[in-house]
């Protein structure tokens, strides 16, 4: 009999989940531990609880374990407030601009309306309640470190780079649970977690060892997988739970990928099931899953599926027989296509009728001792360093991306000196410098109209444009909402994050670091890769 056993991780340190990225500078993160790296947190533990060594492949419980009838599937994030774990919000989901209203464009009779928008990310949901669930990230700096090839050590001795090379790591922040499940037969669970025991440490992503990855890990009892409301009617809604790697089917062509799923629902049941040809009866997004195999110590080659969220209707003609709804439940949880053991292929019914924003909150009856001035003054020093370290990030992104022309060194230089050492006052030094070089078709001046950031000038930003329209406003803004908008207002901070985000302080540390950075890739362009 298939039971279910949940797998529930605790970032102990941040964790970097590598996803695919843009930026050249910038390791992007997952926010949730894949099918993927469940198997090999789990596989990783047997093999030393075992002492398998490198002859894993050769053990008979190894393989009938971790390649075997188990499924391992995705990990996502808990929400903190109810403890349910989070599914990825289906395609069809949509809100209103006040987030008032919730509506699923799947539903029949749901139009297209304006002053909706499509819902991302996960939700935690219960009874039709939505609760939307954030990943708290981090964005730290790093310095390339070249002389790890010829073994010499002296870019460590000097404490920076001799190339000037620079990396950003994203990451899960500390502190955060997920939970994934594993479905299979009860005997194999038991056996899984007589083996690994019911809590252990591990380590999960890149740079594990290091400062990242540290985890902890704790398995509960398997148990019966929940019935839930037998389906019935004509109608069927099935949401993805984890991406569909199907076996054929065109990429793009969301119908002949789901061609798989009716194929195997009409084989395990009395059959007649059928995509439905309704009008928006399929919401997909396609998904590329790349994904790096530590034992191989290189990257799986990468494949293109249909994203996790995606939702779409099936038809059933000759009703309902004797078996099809426990027949439905076990292609729904042993998965379809390929790679089901790493959780790929996971299916969900899916009912989005009633479906409706979670009420926030109350806060706790218990009103927490009230912080005293010194003490706020502390912590709001702290969040603005916090903040400031983050920005600079951000400008060491920019850079990569940004428009240098060539000889820009001096003019970089130069702007890093108008700029200052002072922190107070830089908004209003930079505007009234710019002021002064209106006009002036000098090289600097032309510099300054040369040198752009997202496409505009640096004459435009200091000369025309308002704090909120600088390059990092809206993205600091984005980036830091979640871990600290809350604290902000706690602390009573004048407008919140967005009132720190508009401090000279932060306006500094973001072209301060822009100008360092830029001067340095202009040395490199200008003198074949060396700084001057």
């Amino acid at each position: 009999m298939m039971q279910a056993m949940n797998i529930r991780i605790k970032t102990v340190s941040s964790v970097i989940l590598s996803a695919l990225g843009h930026a050249s500078v910038m390791t992007a993160t997952h926010d949730f531990f894949g099918g993927s790296v469940l198997r090999g947190i789990l596989a990783t533990r047997f093999i030393e609880k075992q002492k398998l060594g490198k002859m894993a492949h050769a053990d008979a419980d190894f393989m009938r374990l971790f390649y075997g009838d188990l499924r391992f599937v995705d990990a996502y994030p808990v929400d903190p407030e109810t403890g349910v774990r989070a599914i990825i919000l289906p395609f069809s989901v949509q809100r209103s601009k006040d987030e008032r209203e919730i509506r699923d464009l799947l539903q029949k009779g749901t139009e297209l309306a304006p002053g909706f928008k499509g819902m991302k990310g996960f939700a935690a949901a219960a009874d039709g309640v939505l609760r939307p669930v954030k990943v708290r990230k981090n964005i730290t700096l790093h310095m390339s470190r070249t002389d790890l090839k010829d073994d010499s050590g002296m870019e460590r001795l000097a404490g920076k780079s001799r190339s000037s090379g620079i990396y950003n790591y994203e990451s899960i922040a500390a502190g955060q649970s997920f939970e994934g499940v594993i479905y299979g037969a009860s005997e194999l669970l038991v056996q899984l977690r007589d083996v690994l025991g019911t809590q252990f440490t591990c380590y999960a992503g890149r740079s594990k060892y290091t400062q990242y990855g540290q985890c902890e890990v704790t398995l509960t009892q398997p148990q019966d997988i929940p019935e839930g409301a037998a389906p019935q009617g004509e109608r069927l809604c099935i949401r993805l739970e984890t991406p569909l790697l199907p076996r054929a089917g065109i990429p793009g062509d969301a119908a002949s990928m789901l061609t798989e799923i009716v194929t195997a629902l009409n084989e395990k049941t009395s059959g007649g099931f059928s995509l439905s040809e309704e009008p928006r009866s399929i919401f997909a997004k396609e998904a590329e899953i790349d994904n790096f195999v530590g034992t191989w110590g290189m990257k799986r080659p990468r494949e293109t599926g249909l994203a996790a969220g995606t939702v779409f209707t099936l038809e059933k003609a000759g009703g309902w027989q004797d078996g099809d709804a426990e027949a439905l439940r076990t292609v729904l949880y042993e998965g379809v296509g390929r790679r089901r053991a790493e959780g790929f292929g996971q299916l969900r019914l899916w009912d989005g009728r009633d479906i409706r924003r979670a009420e926030k909150m109350e806060r706790s009856a218990v009103k927490p001792r009230e912080l005293g001035a010194e003490a706020k003054k502390i912590a709001a020093a702290i969040l603005t360093a916090h903040v400031v370290e983050q920005i600079r990030v951000l400008a060491s992104m920019d850079v990569e991306t940004a428009r240098i022309p060539s000889g820009a060194r001096h003019a970089l230089s130069r702007l890093e000196q108008e700029l200052g050492t002072r922190v107070d006052g830089a908004i209003s030094r930079m505007q009234e410098f710019a002021a002064s070089m209106q006009g002036k078709k000098t090289p600097l001046g032309k510099m300054m109209t040369g040198i752009r950031v997202n496409g505009i000038s640096l004459f435009t930003y200091f000369h025309e444009k308002n704090i909120a329209d600088m390059p990092y406003f809206l993205r600091g803004k984005e980036l830091l909402r979640s871990e600290a908008g809350d604290i902000a207002d706690e602390l009573g901070i004048a407008h919140g994050l967005e009132g720190i985000l508009r401090e000279d302080q932060v306006f500094y540390a973001y072209w301060h670091a822009f100008f360092r950075f830029a001067r340095k890739r202009a040395g490199q362009t200008e003198e074949g890769g060396t700084e001057a």
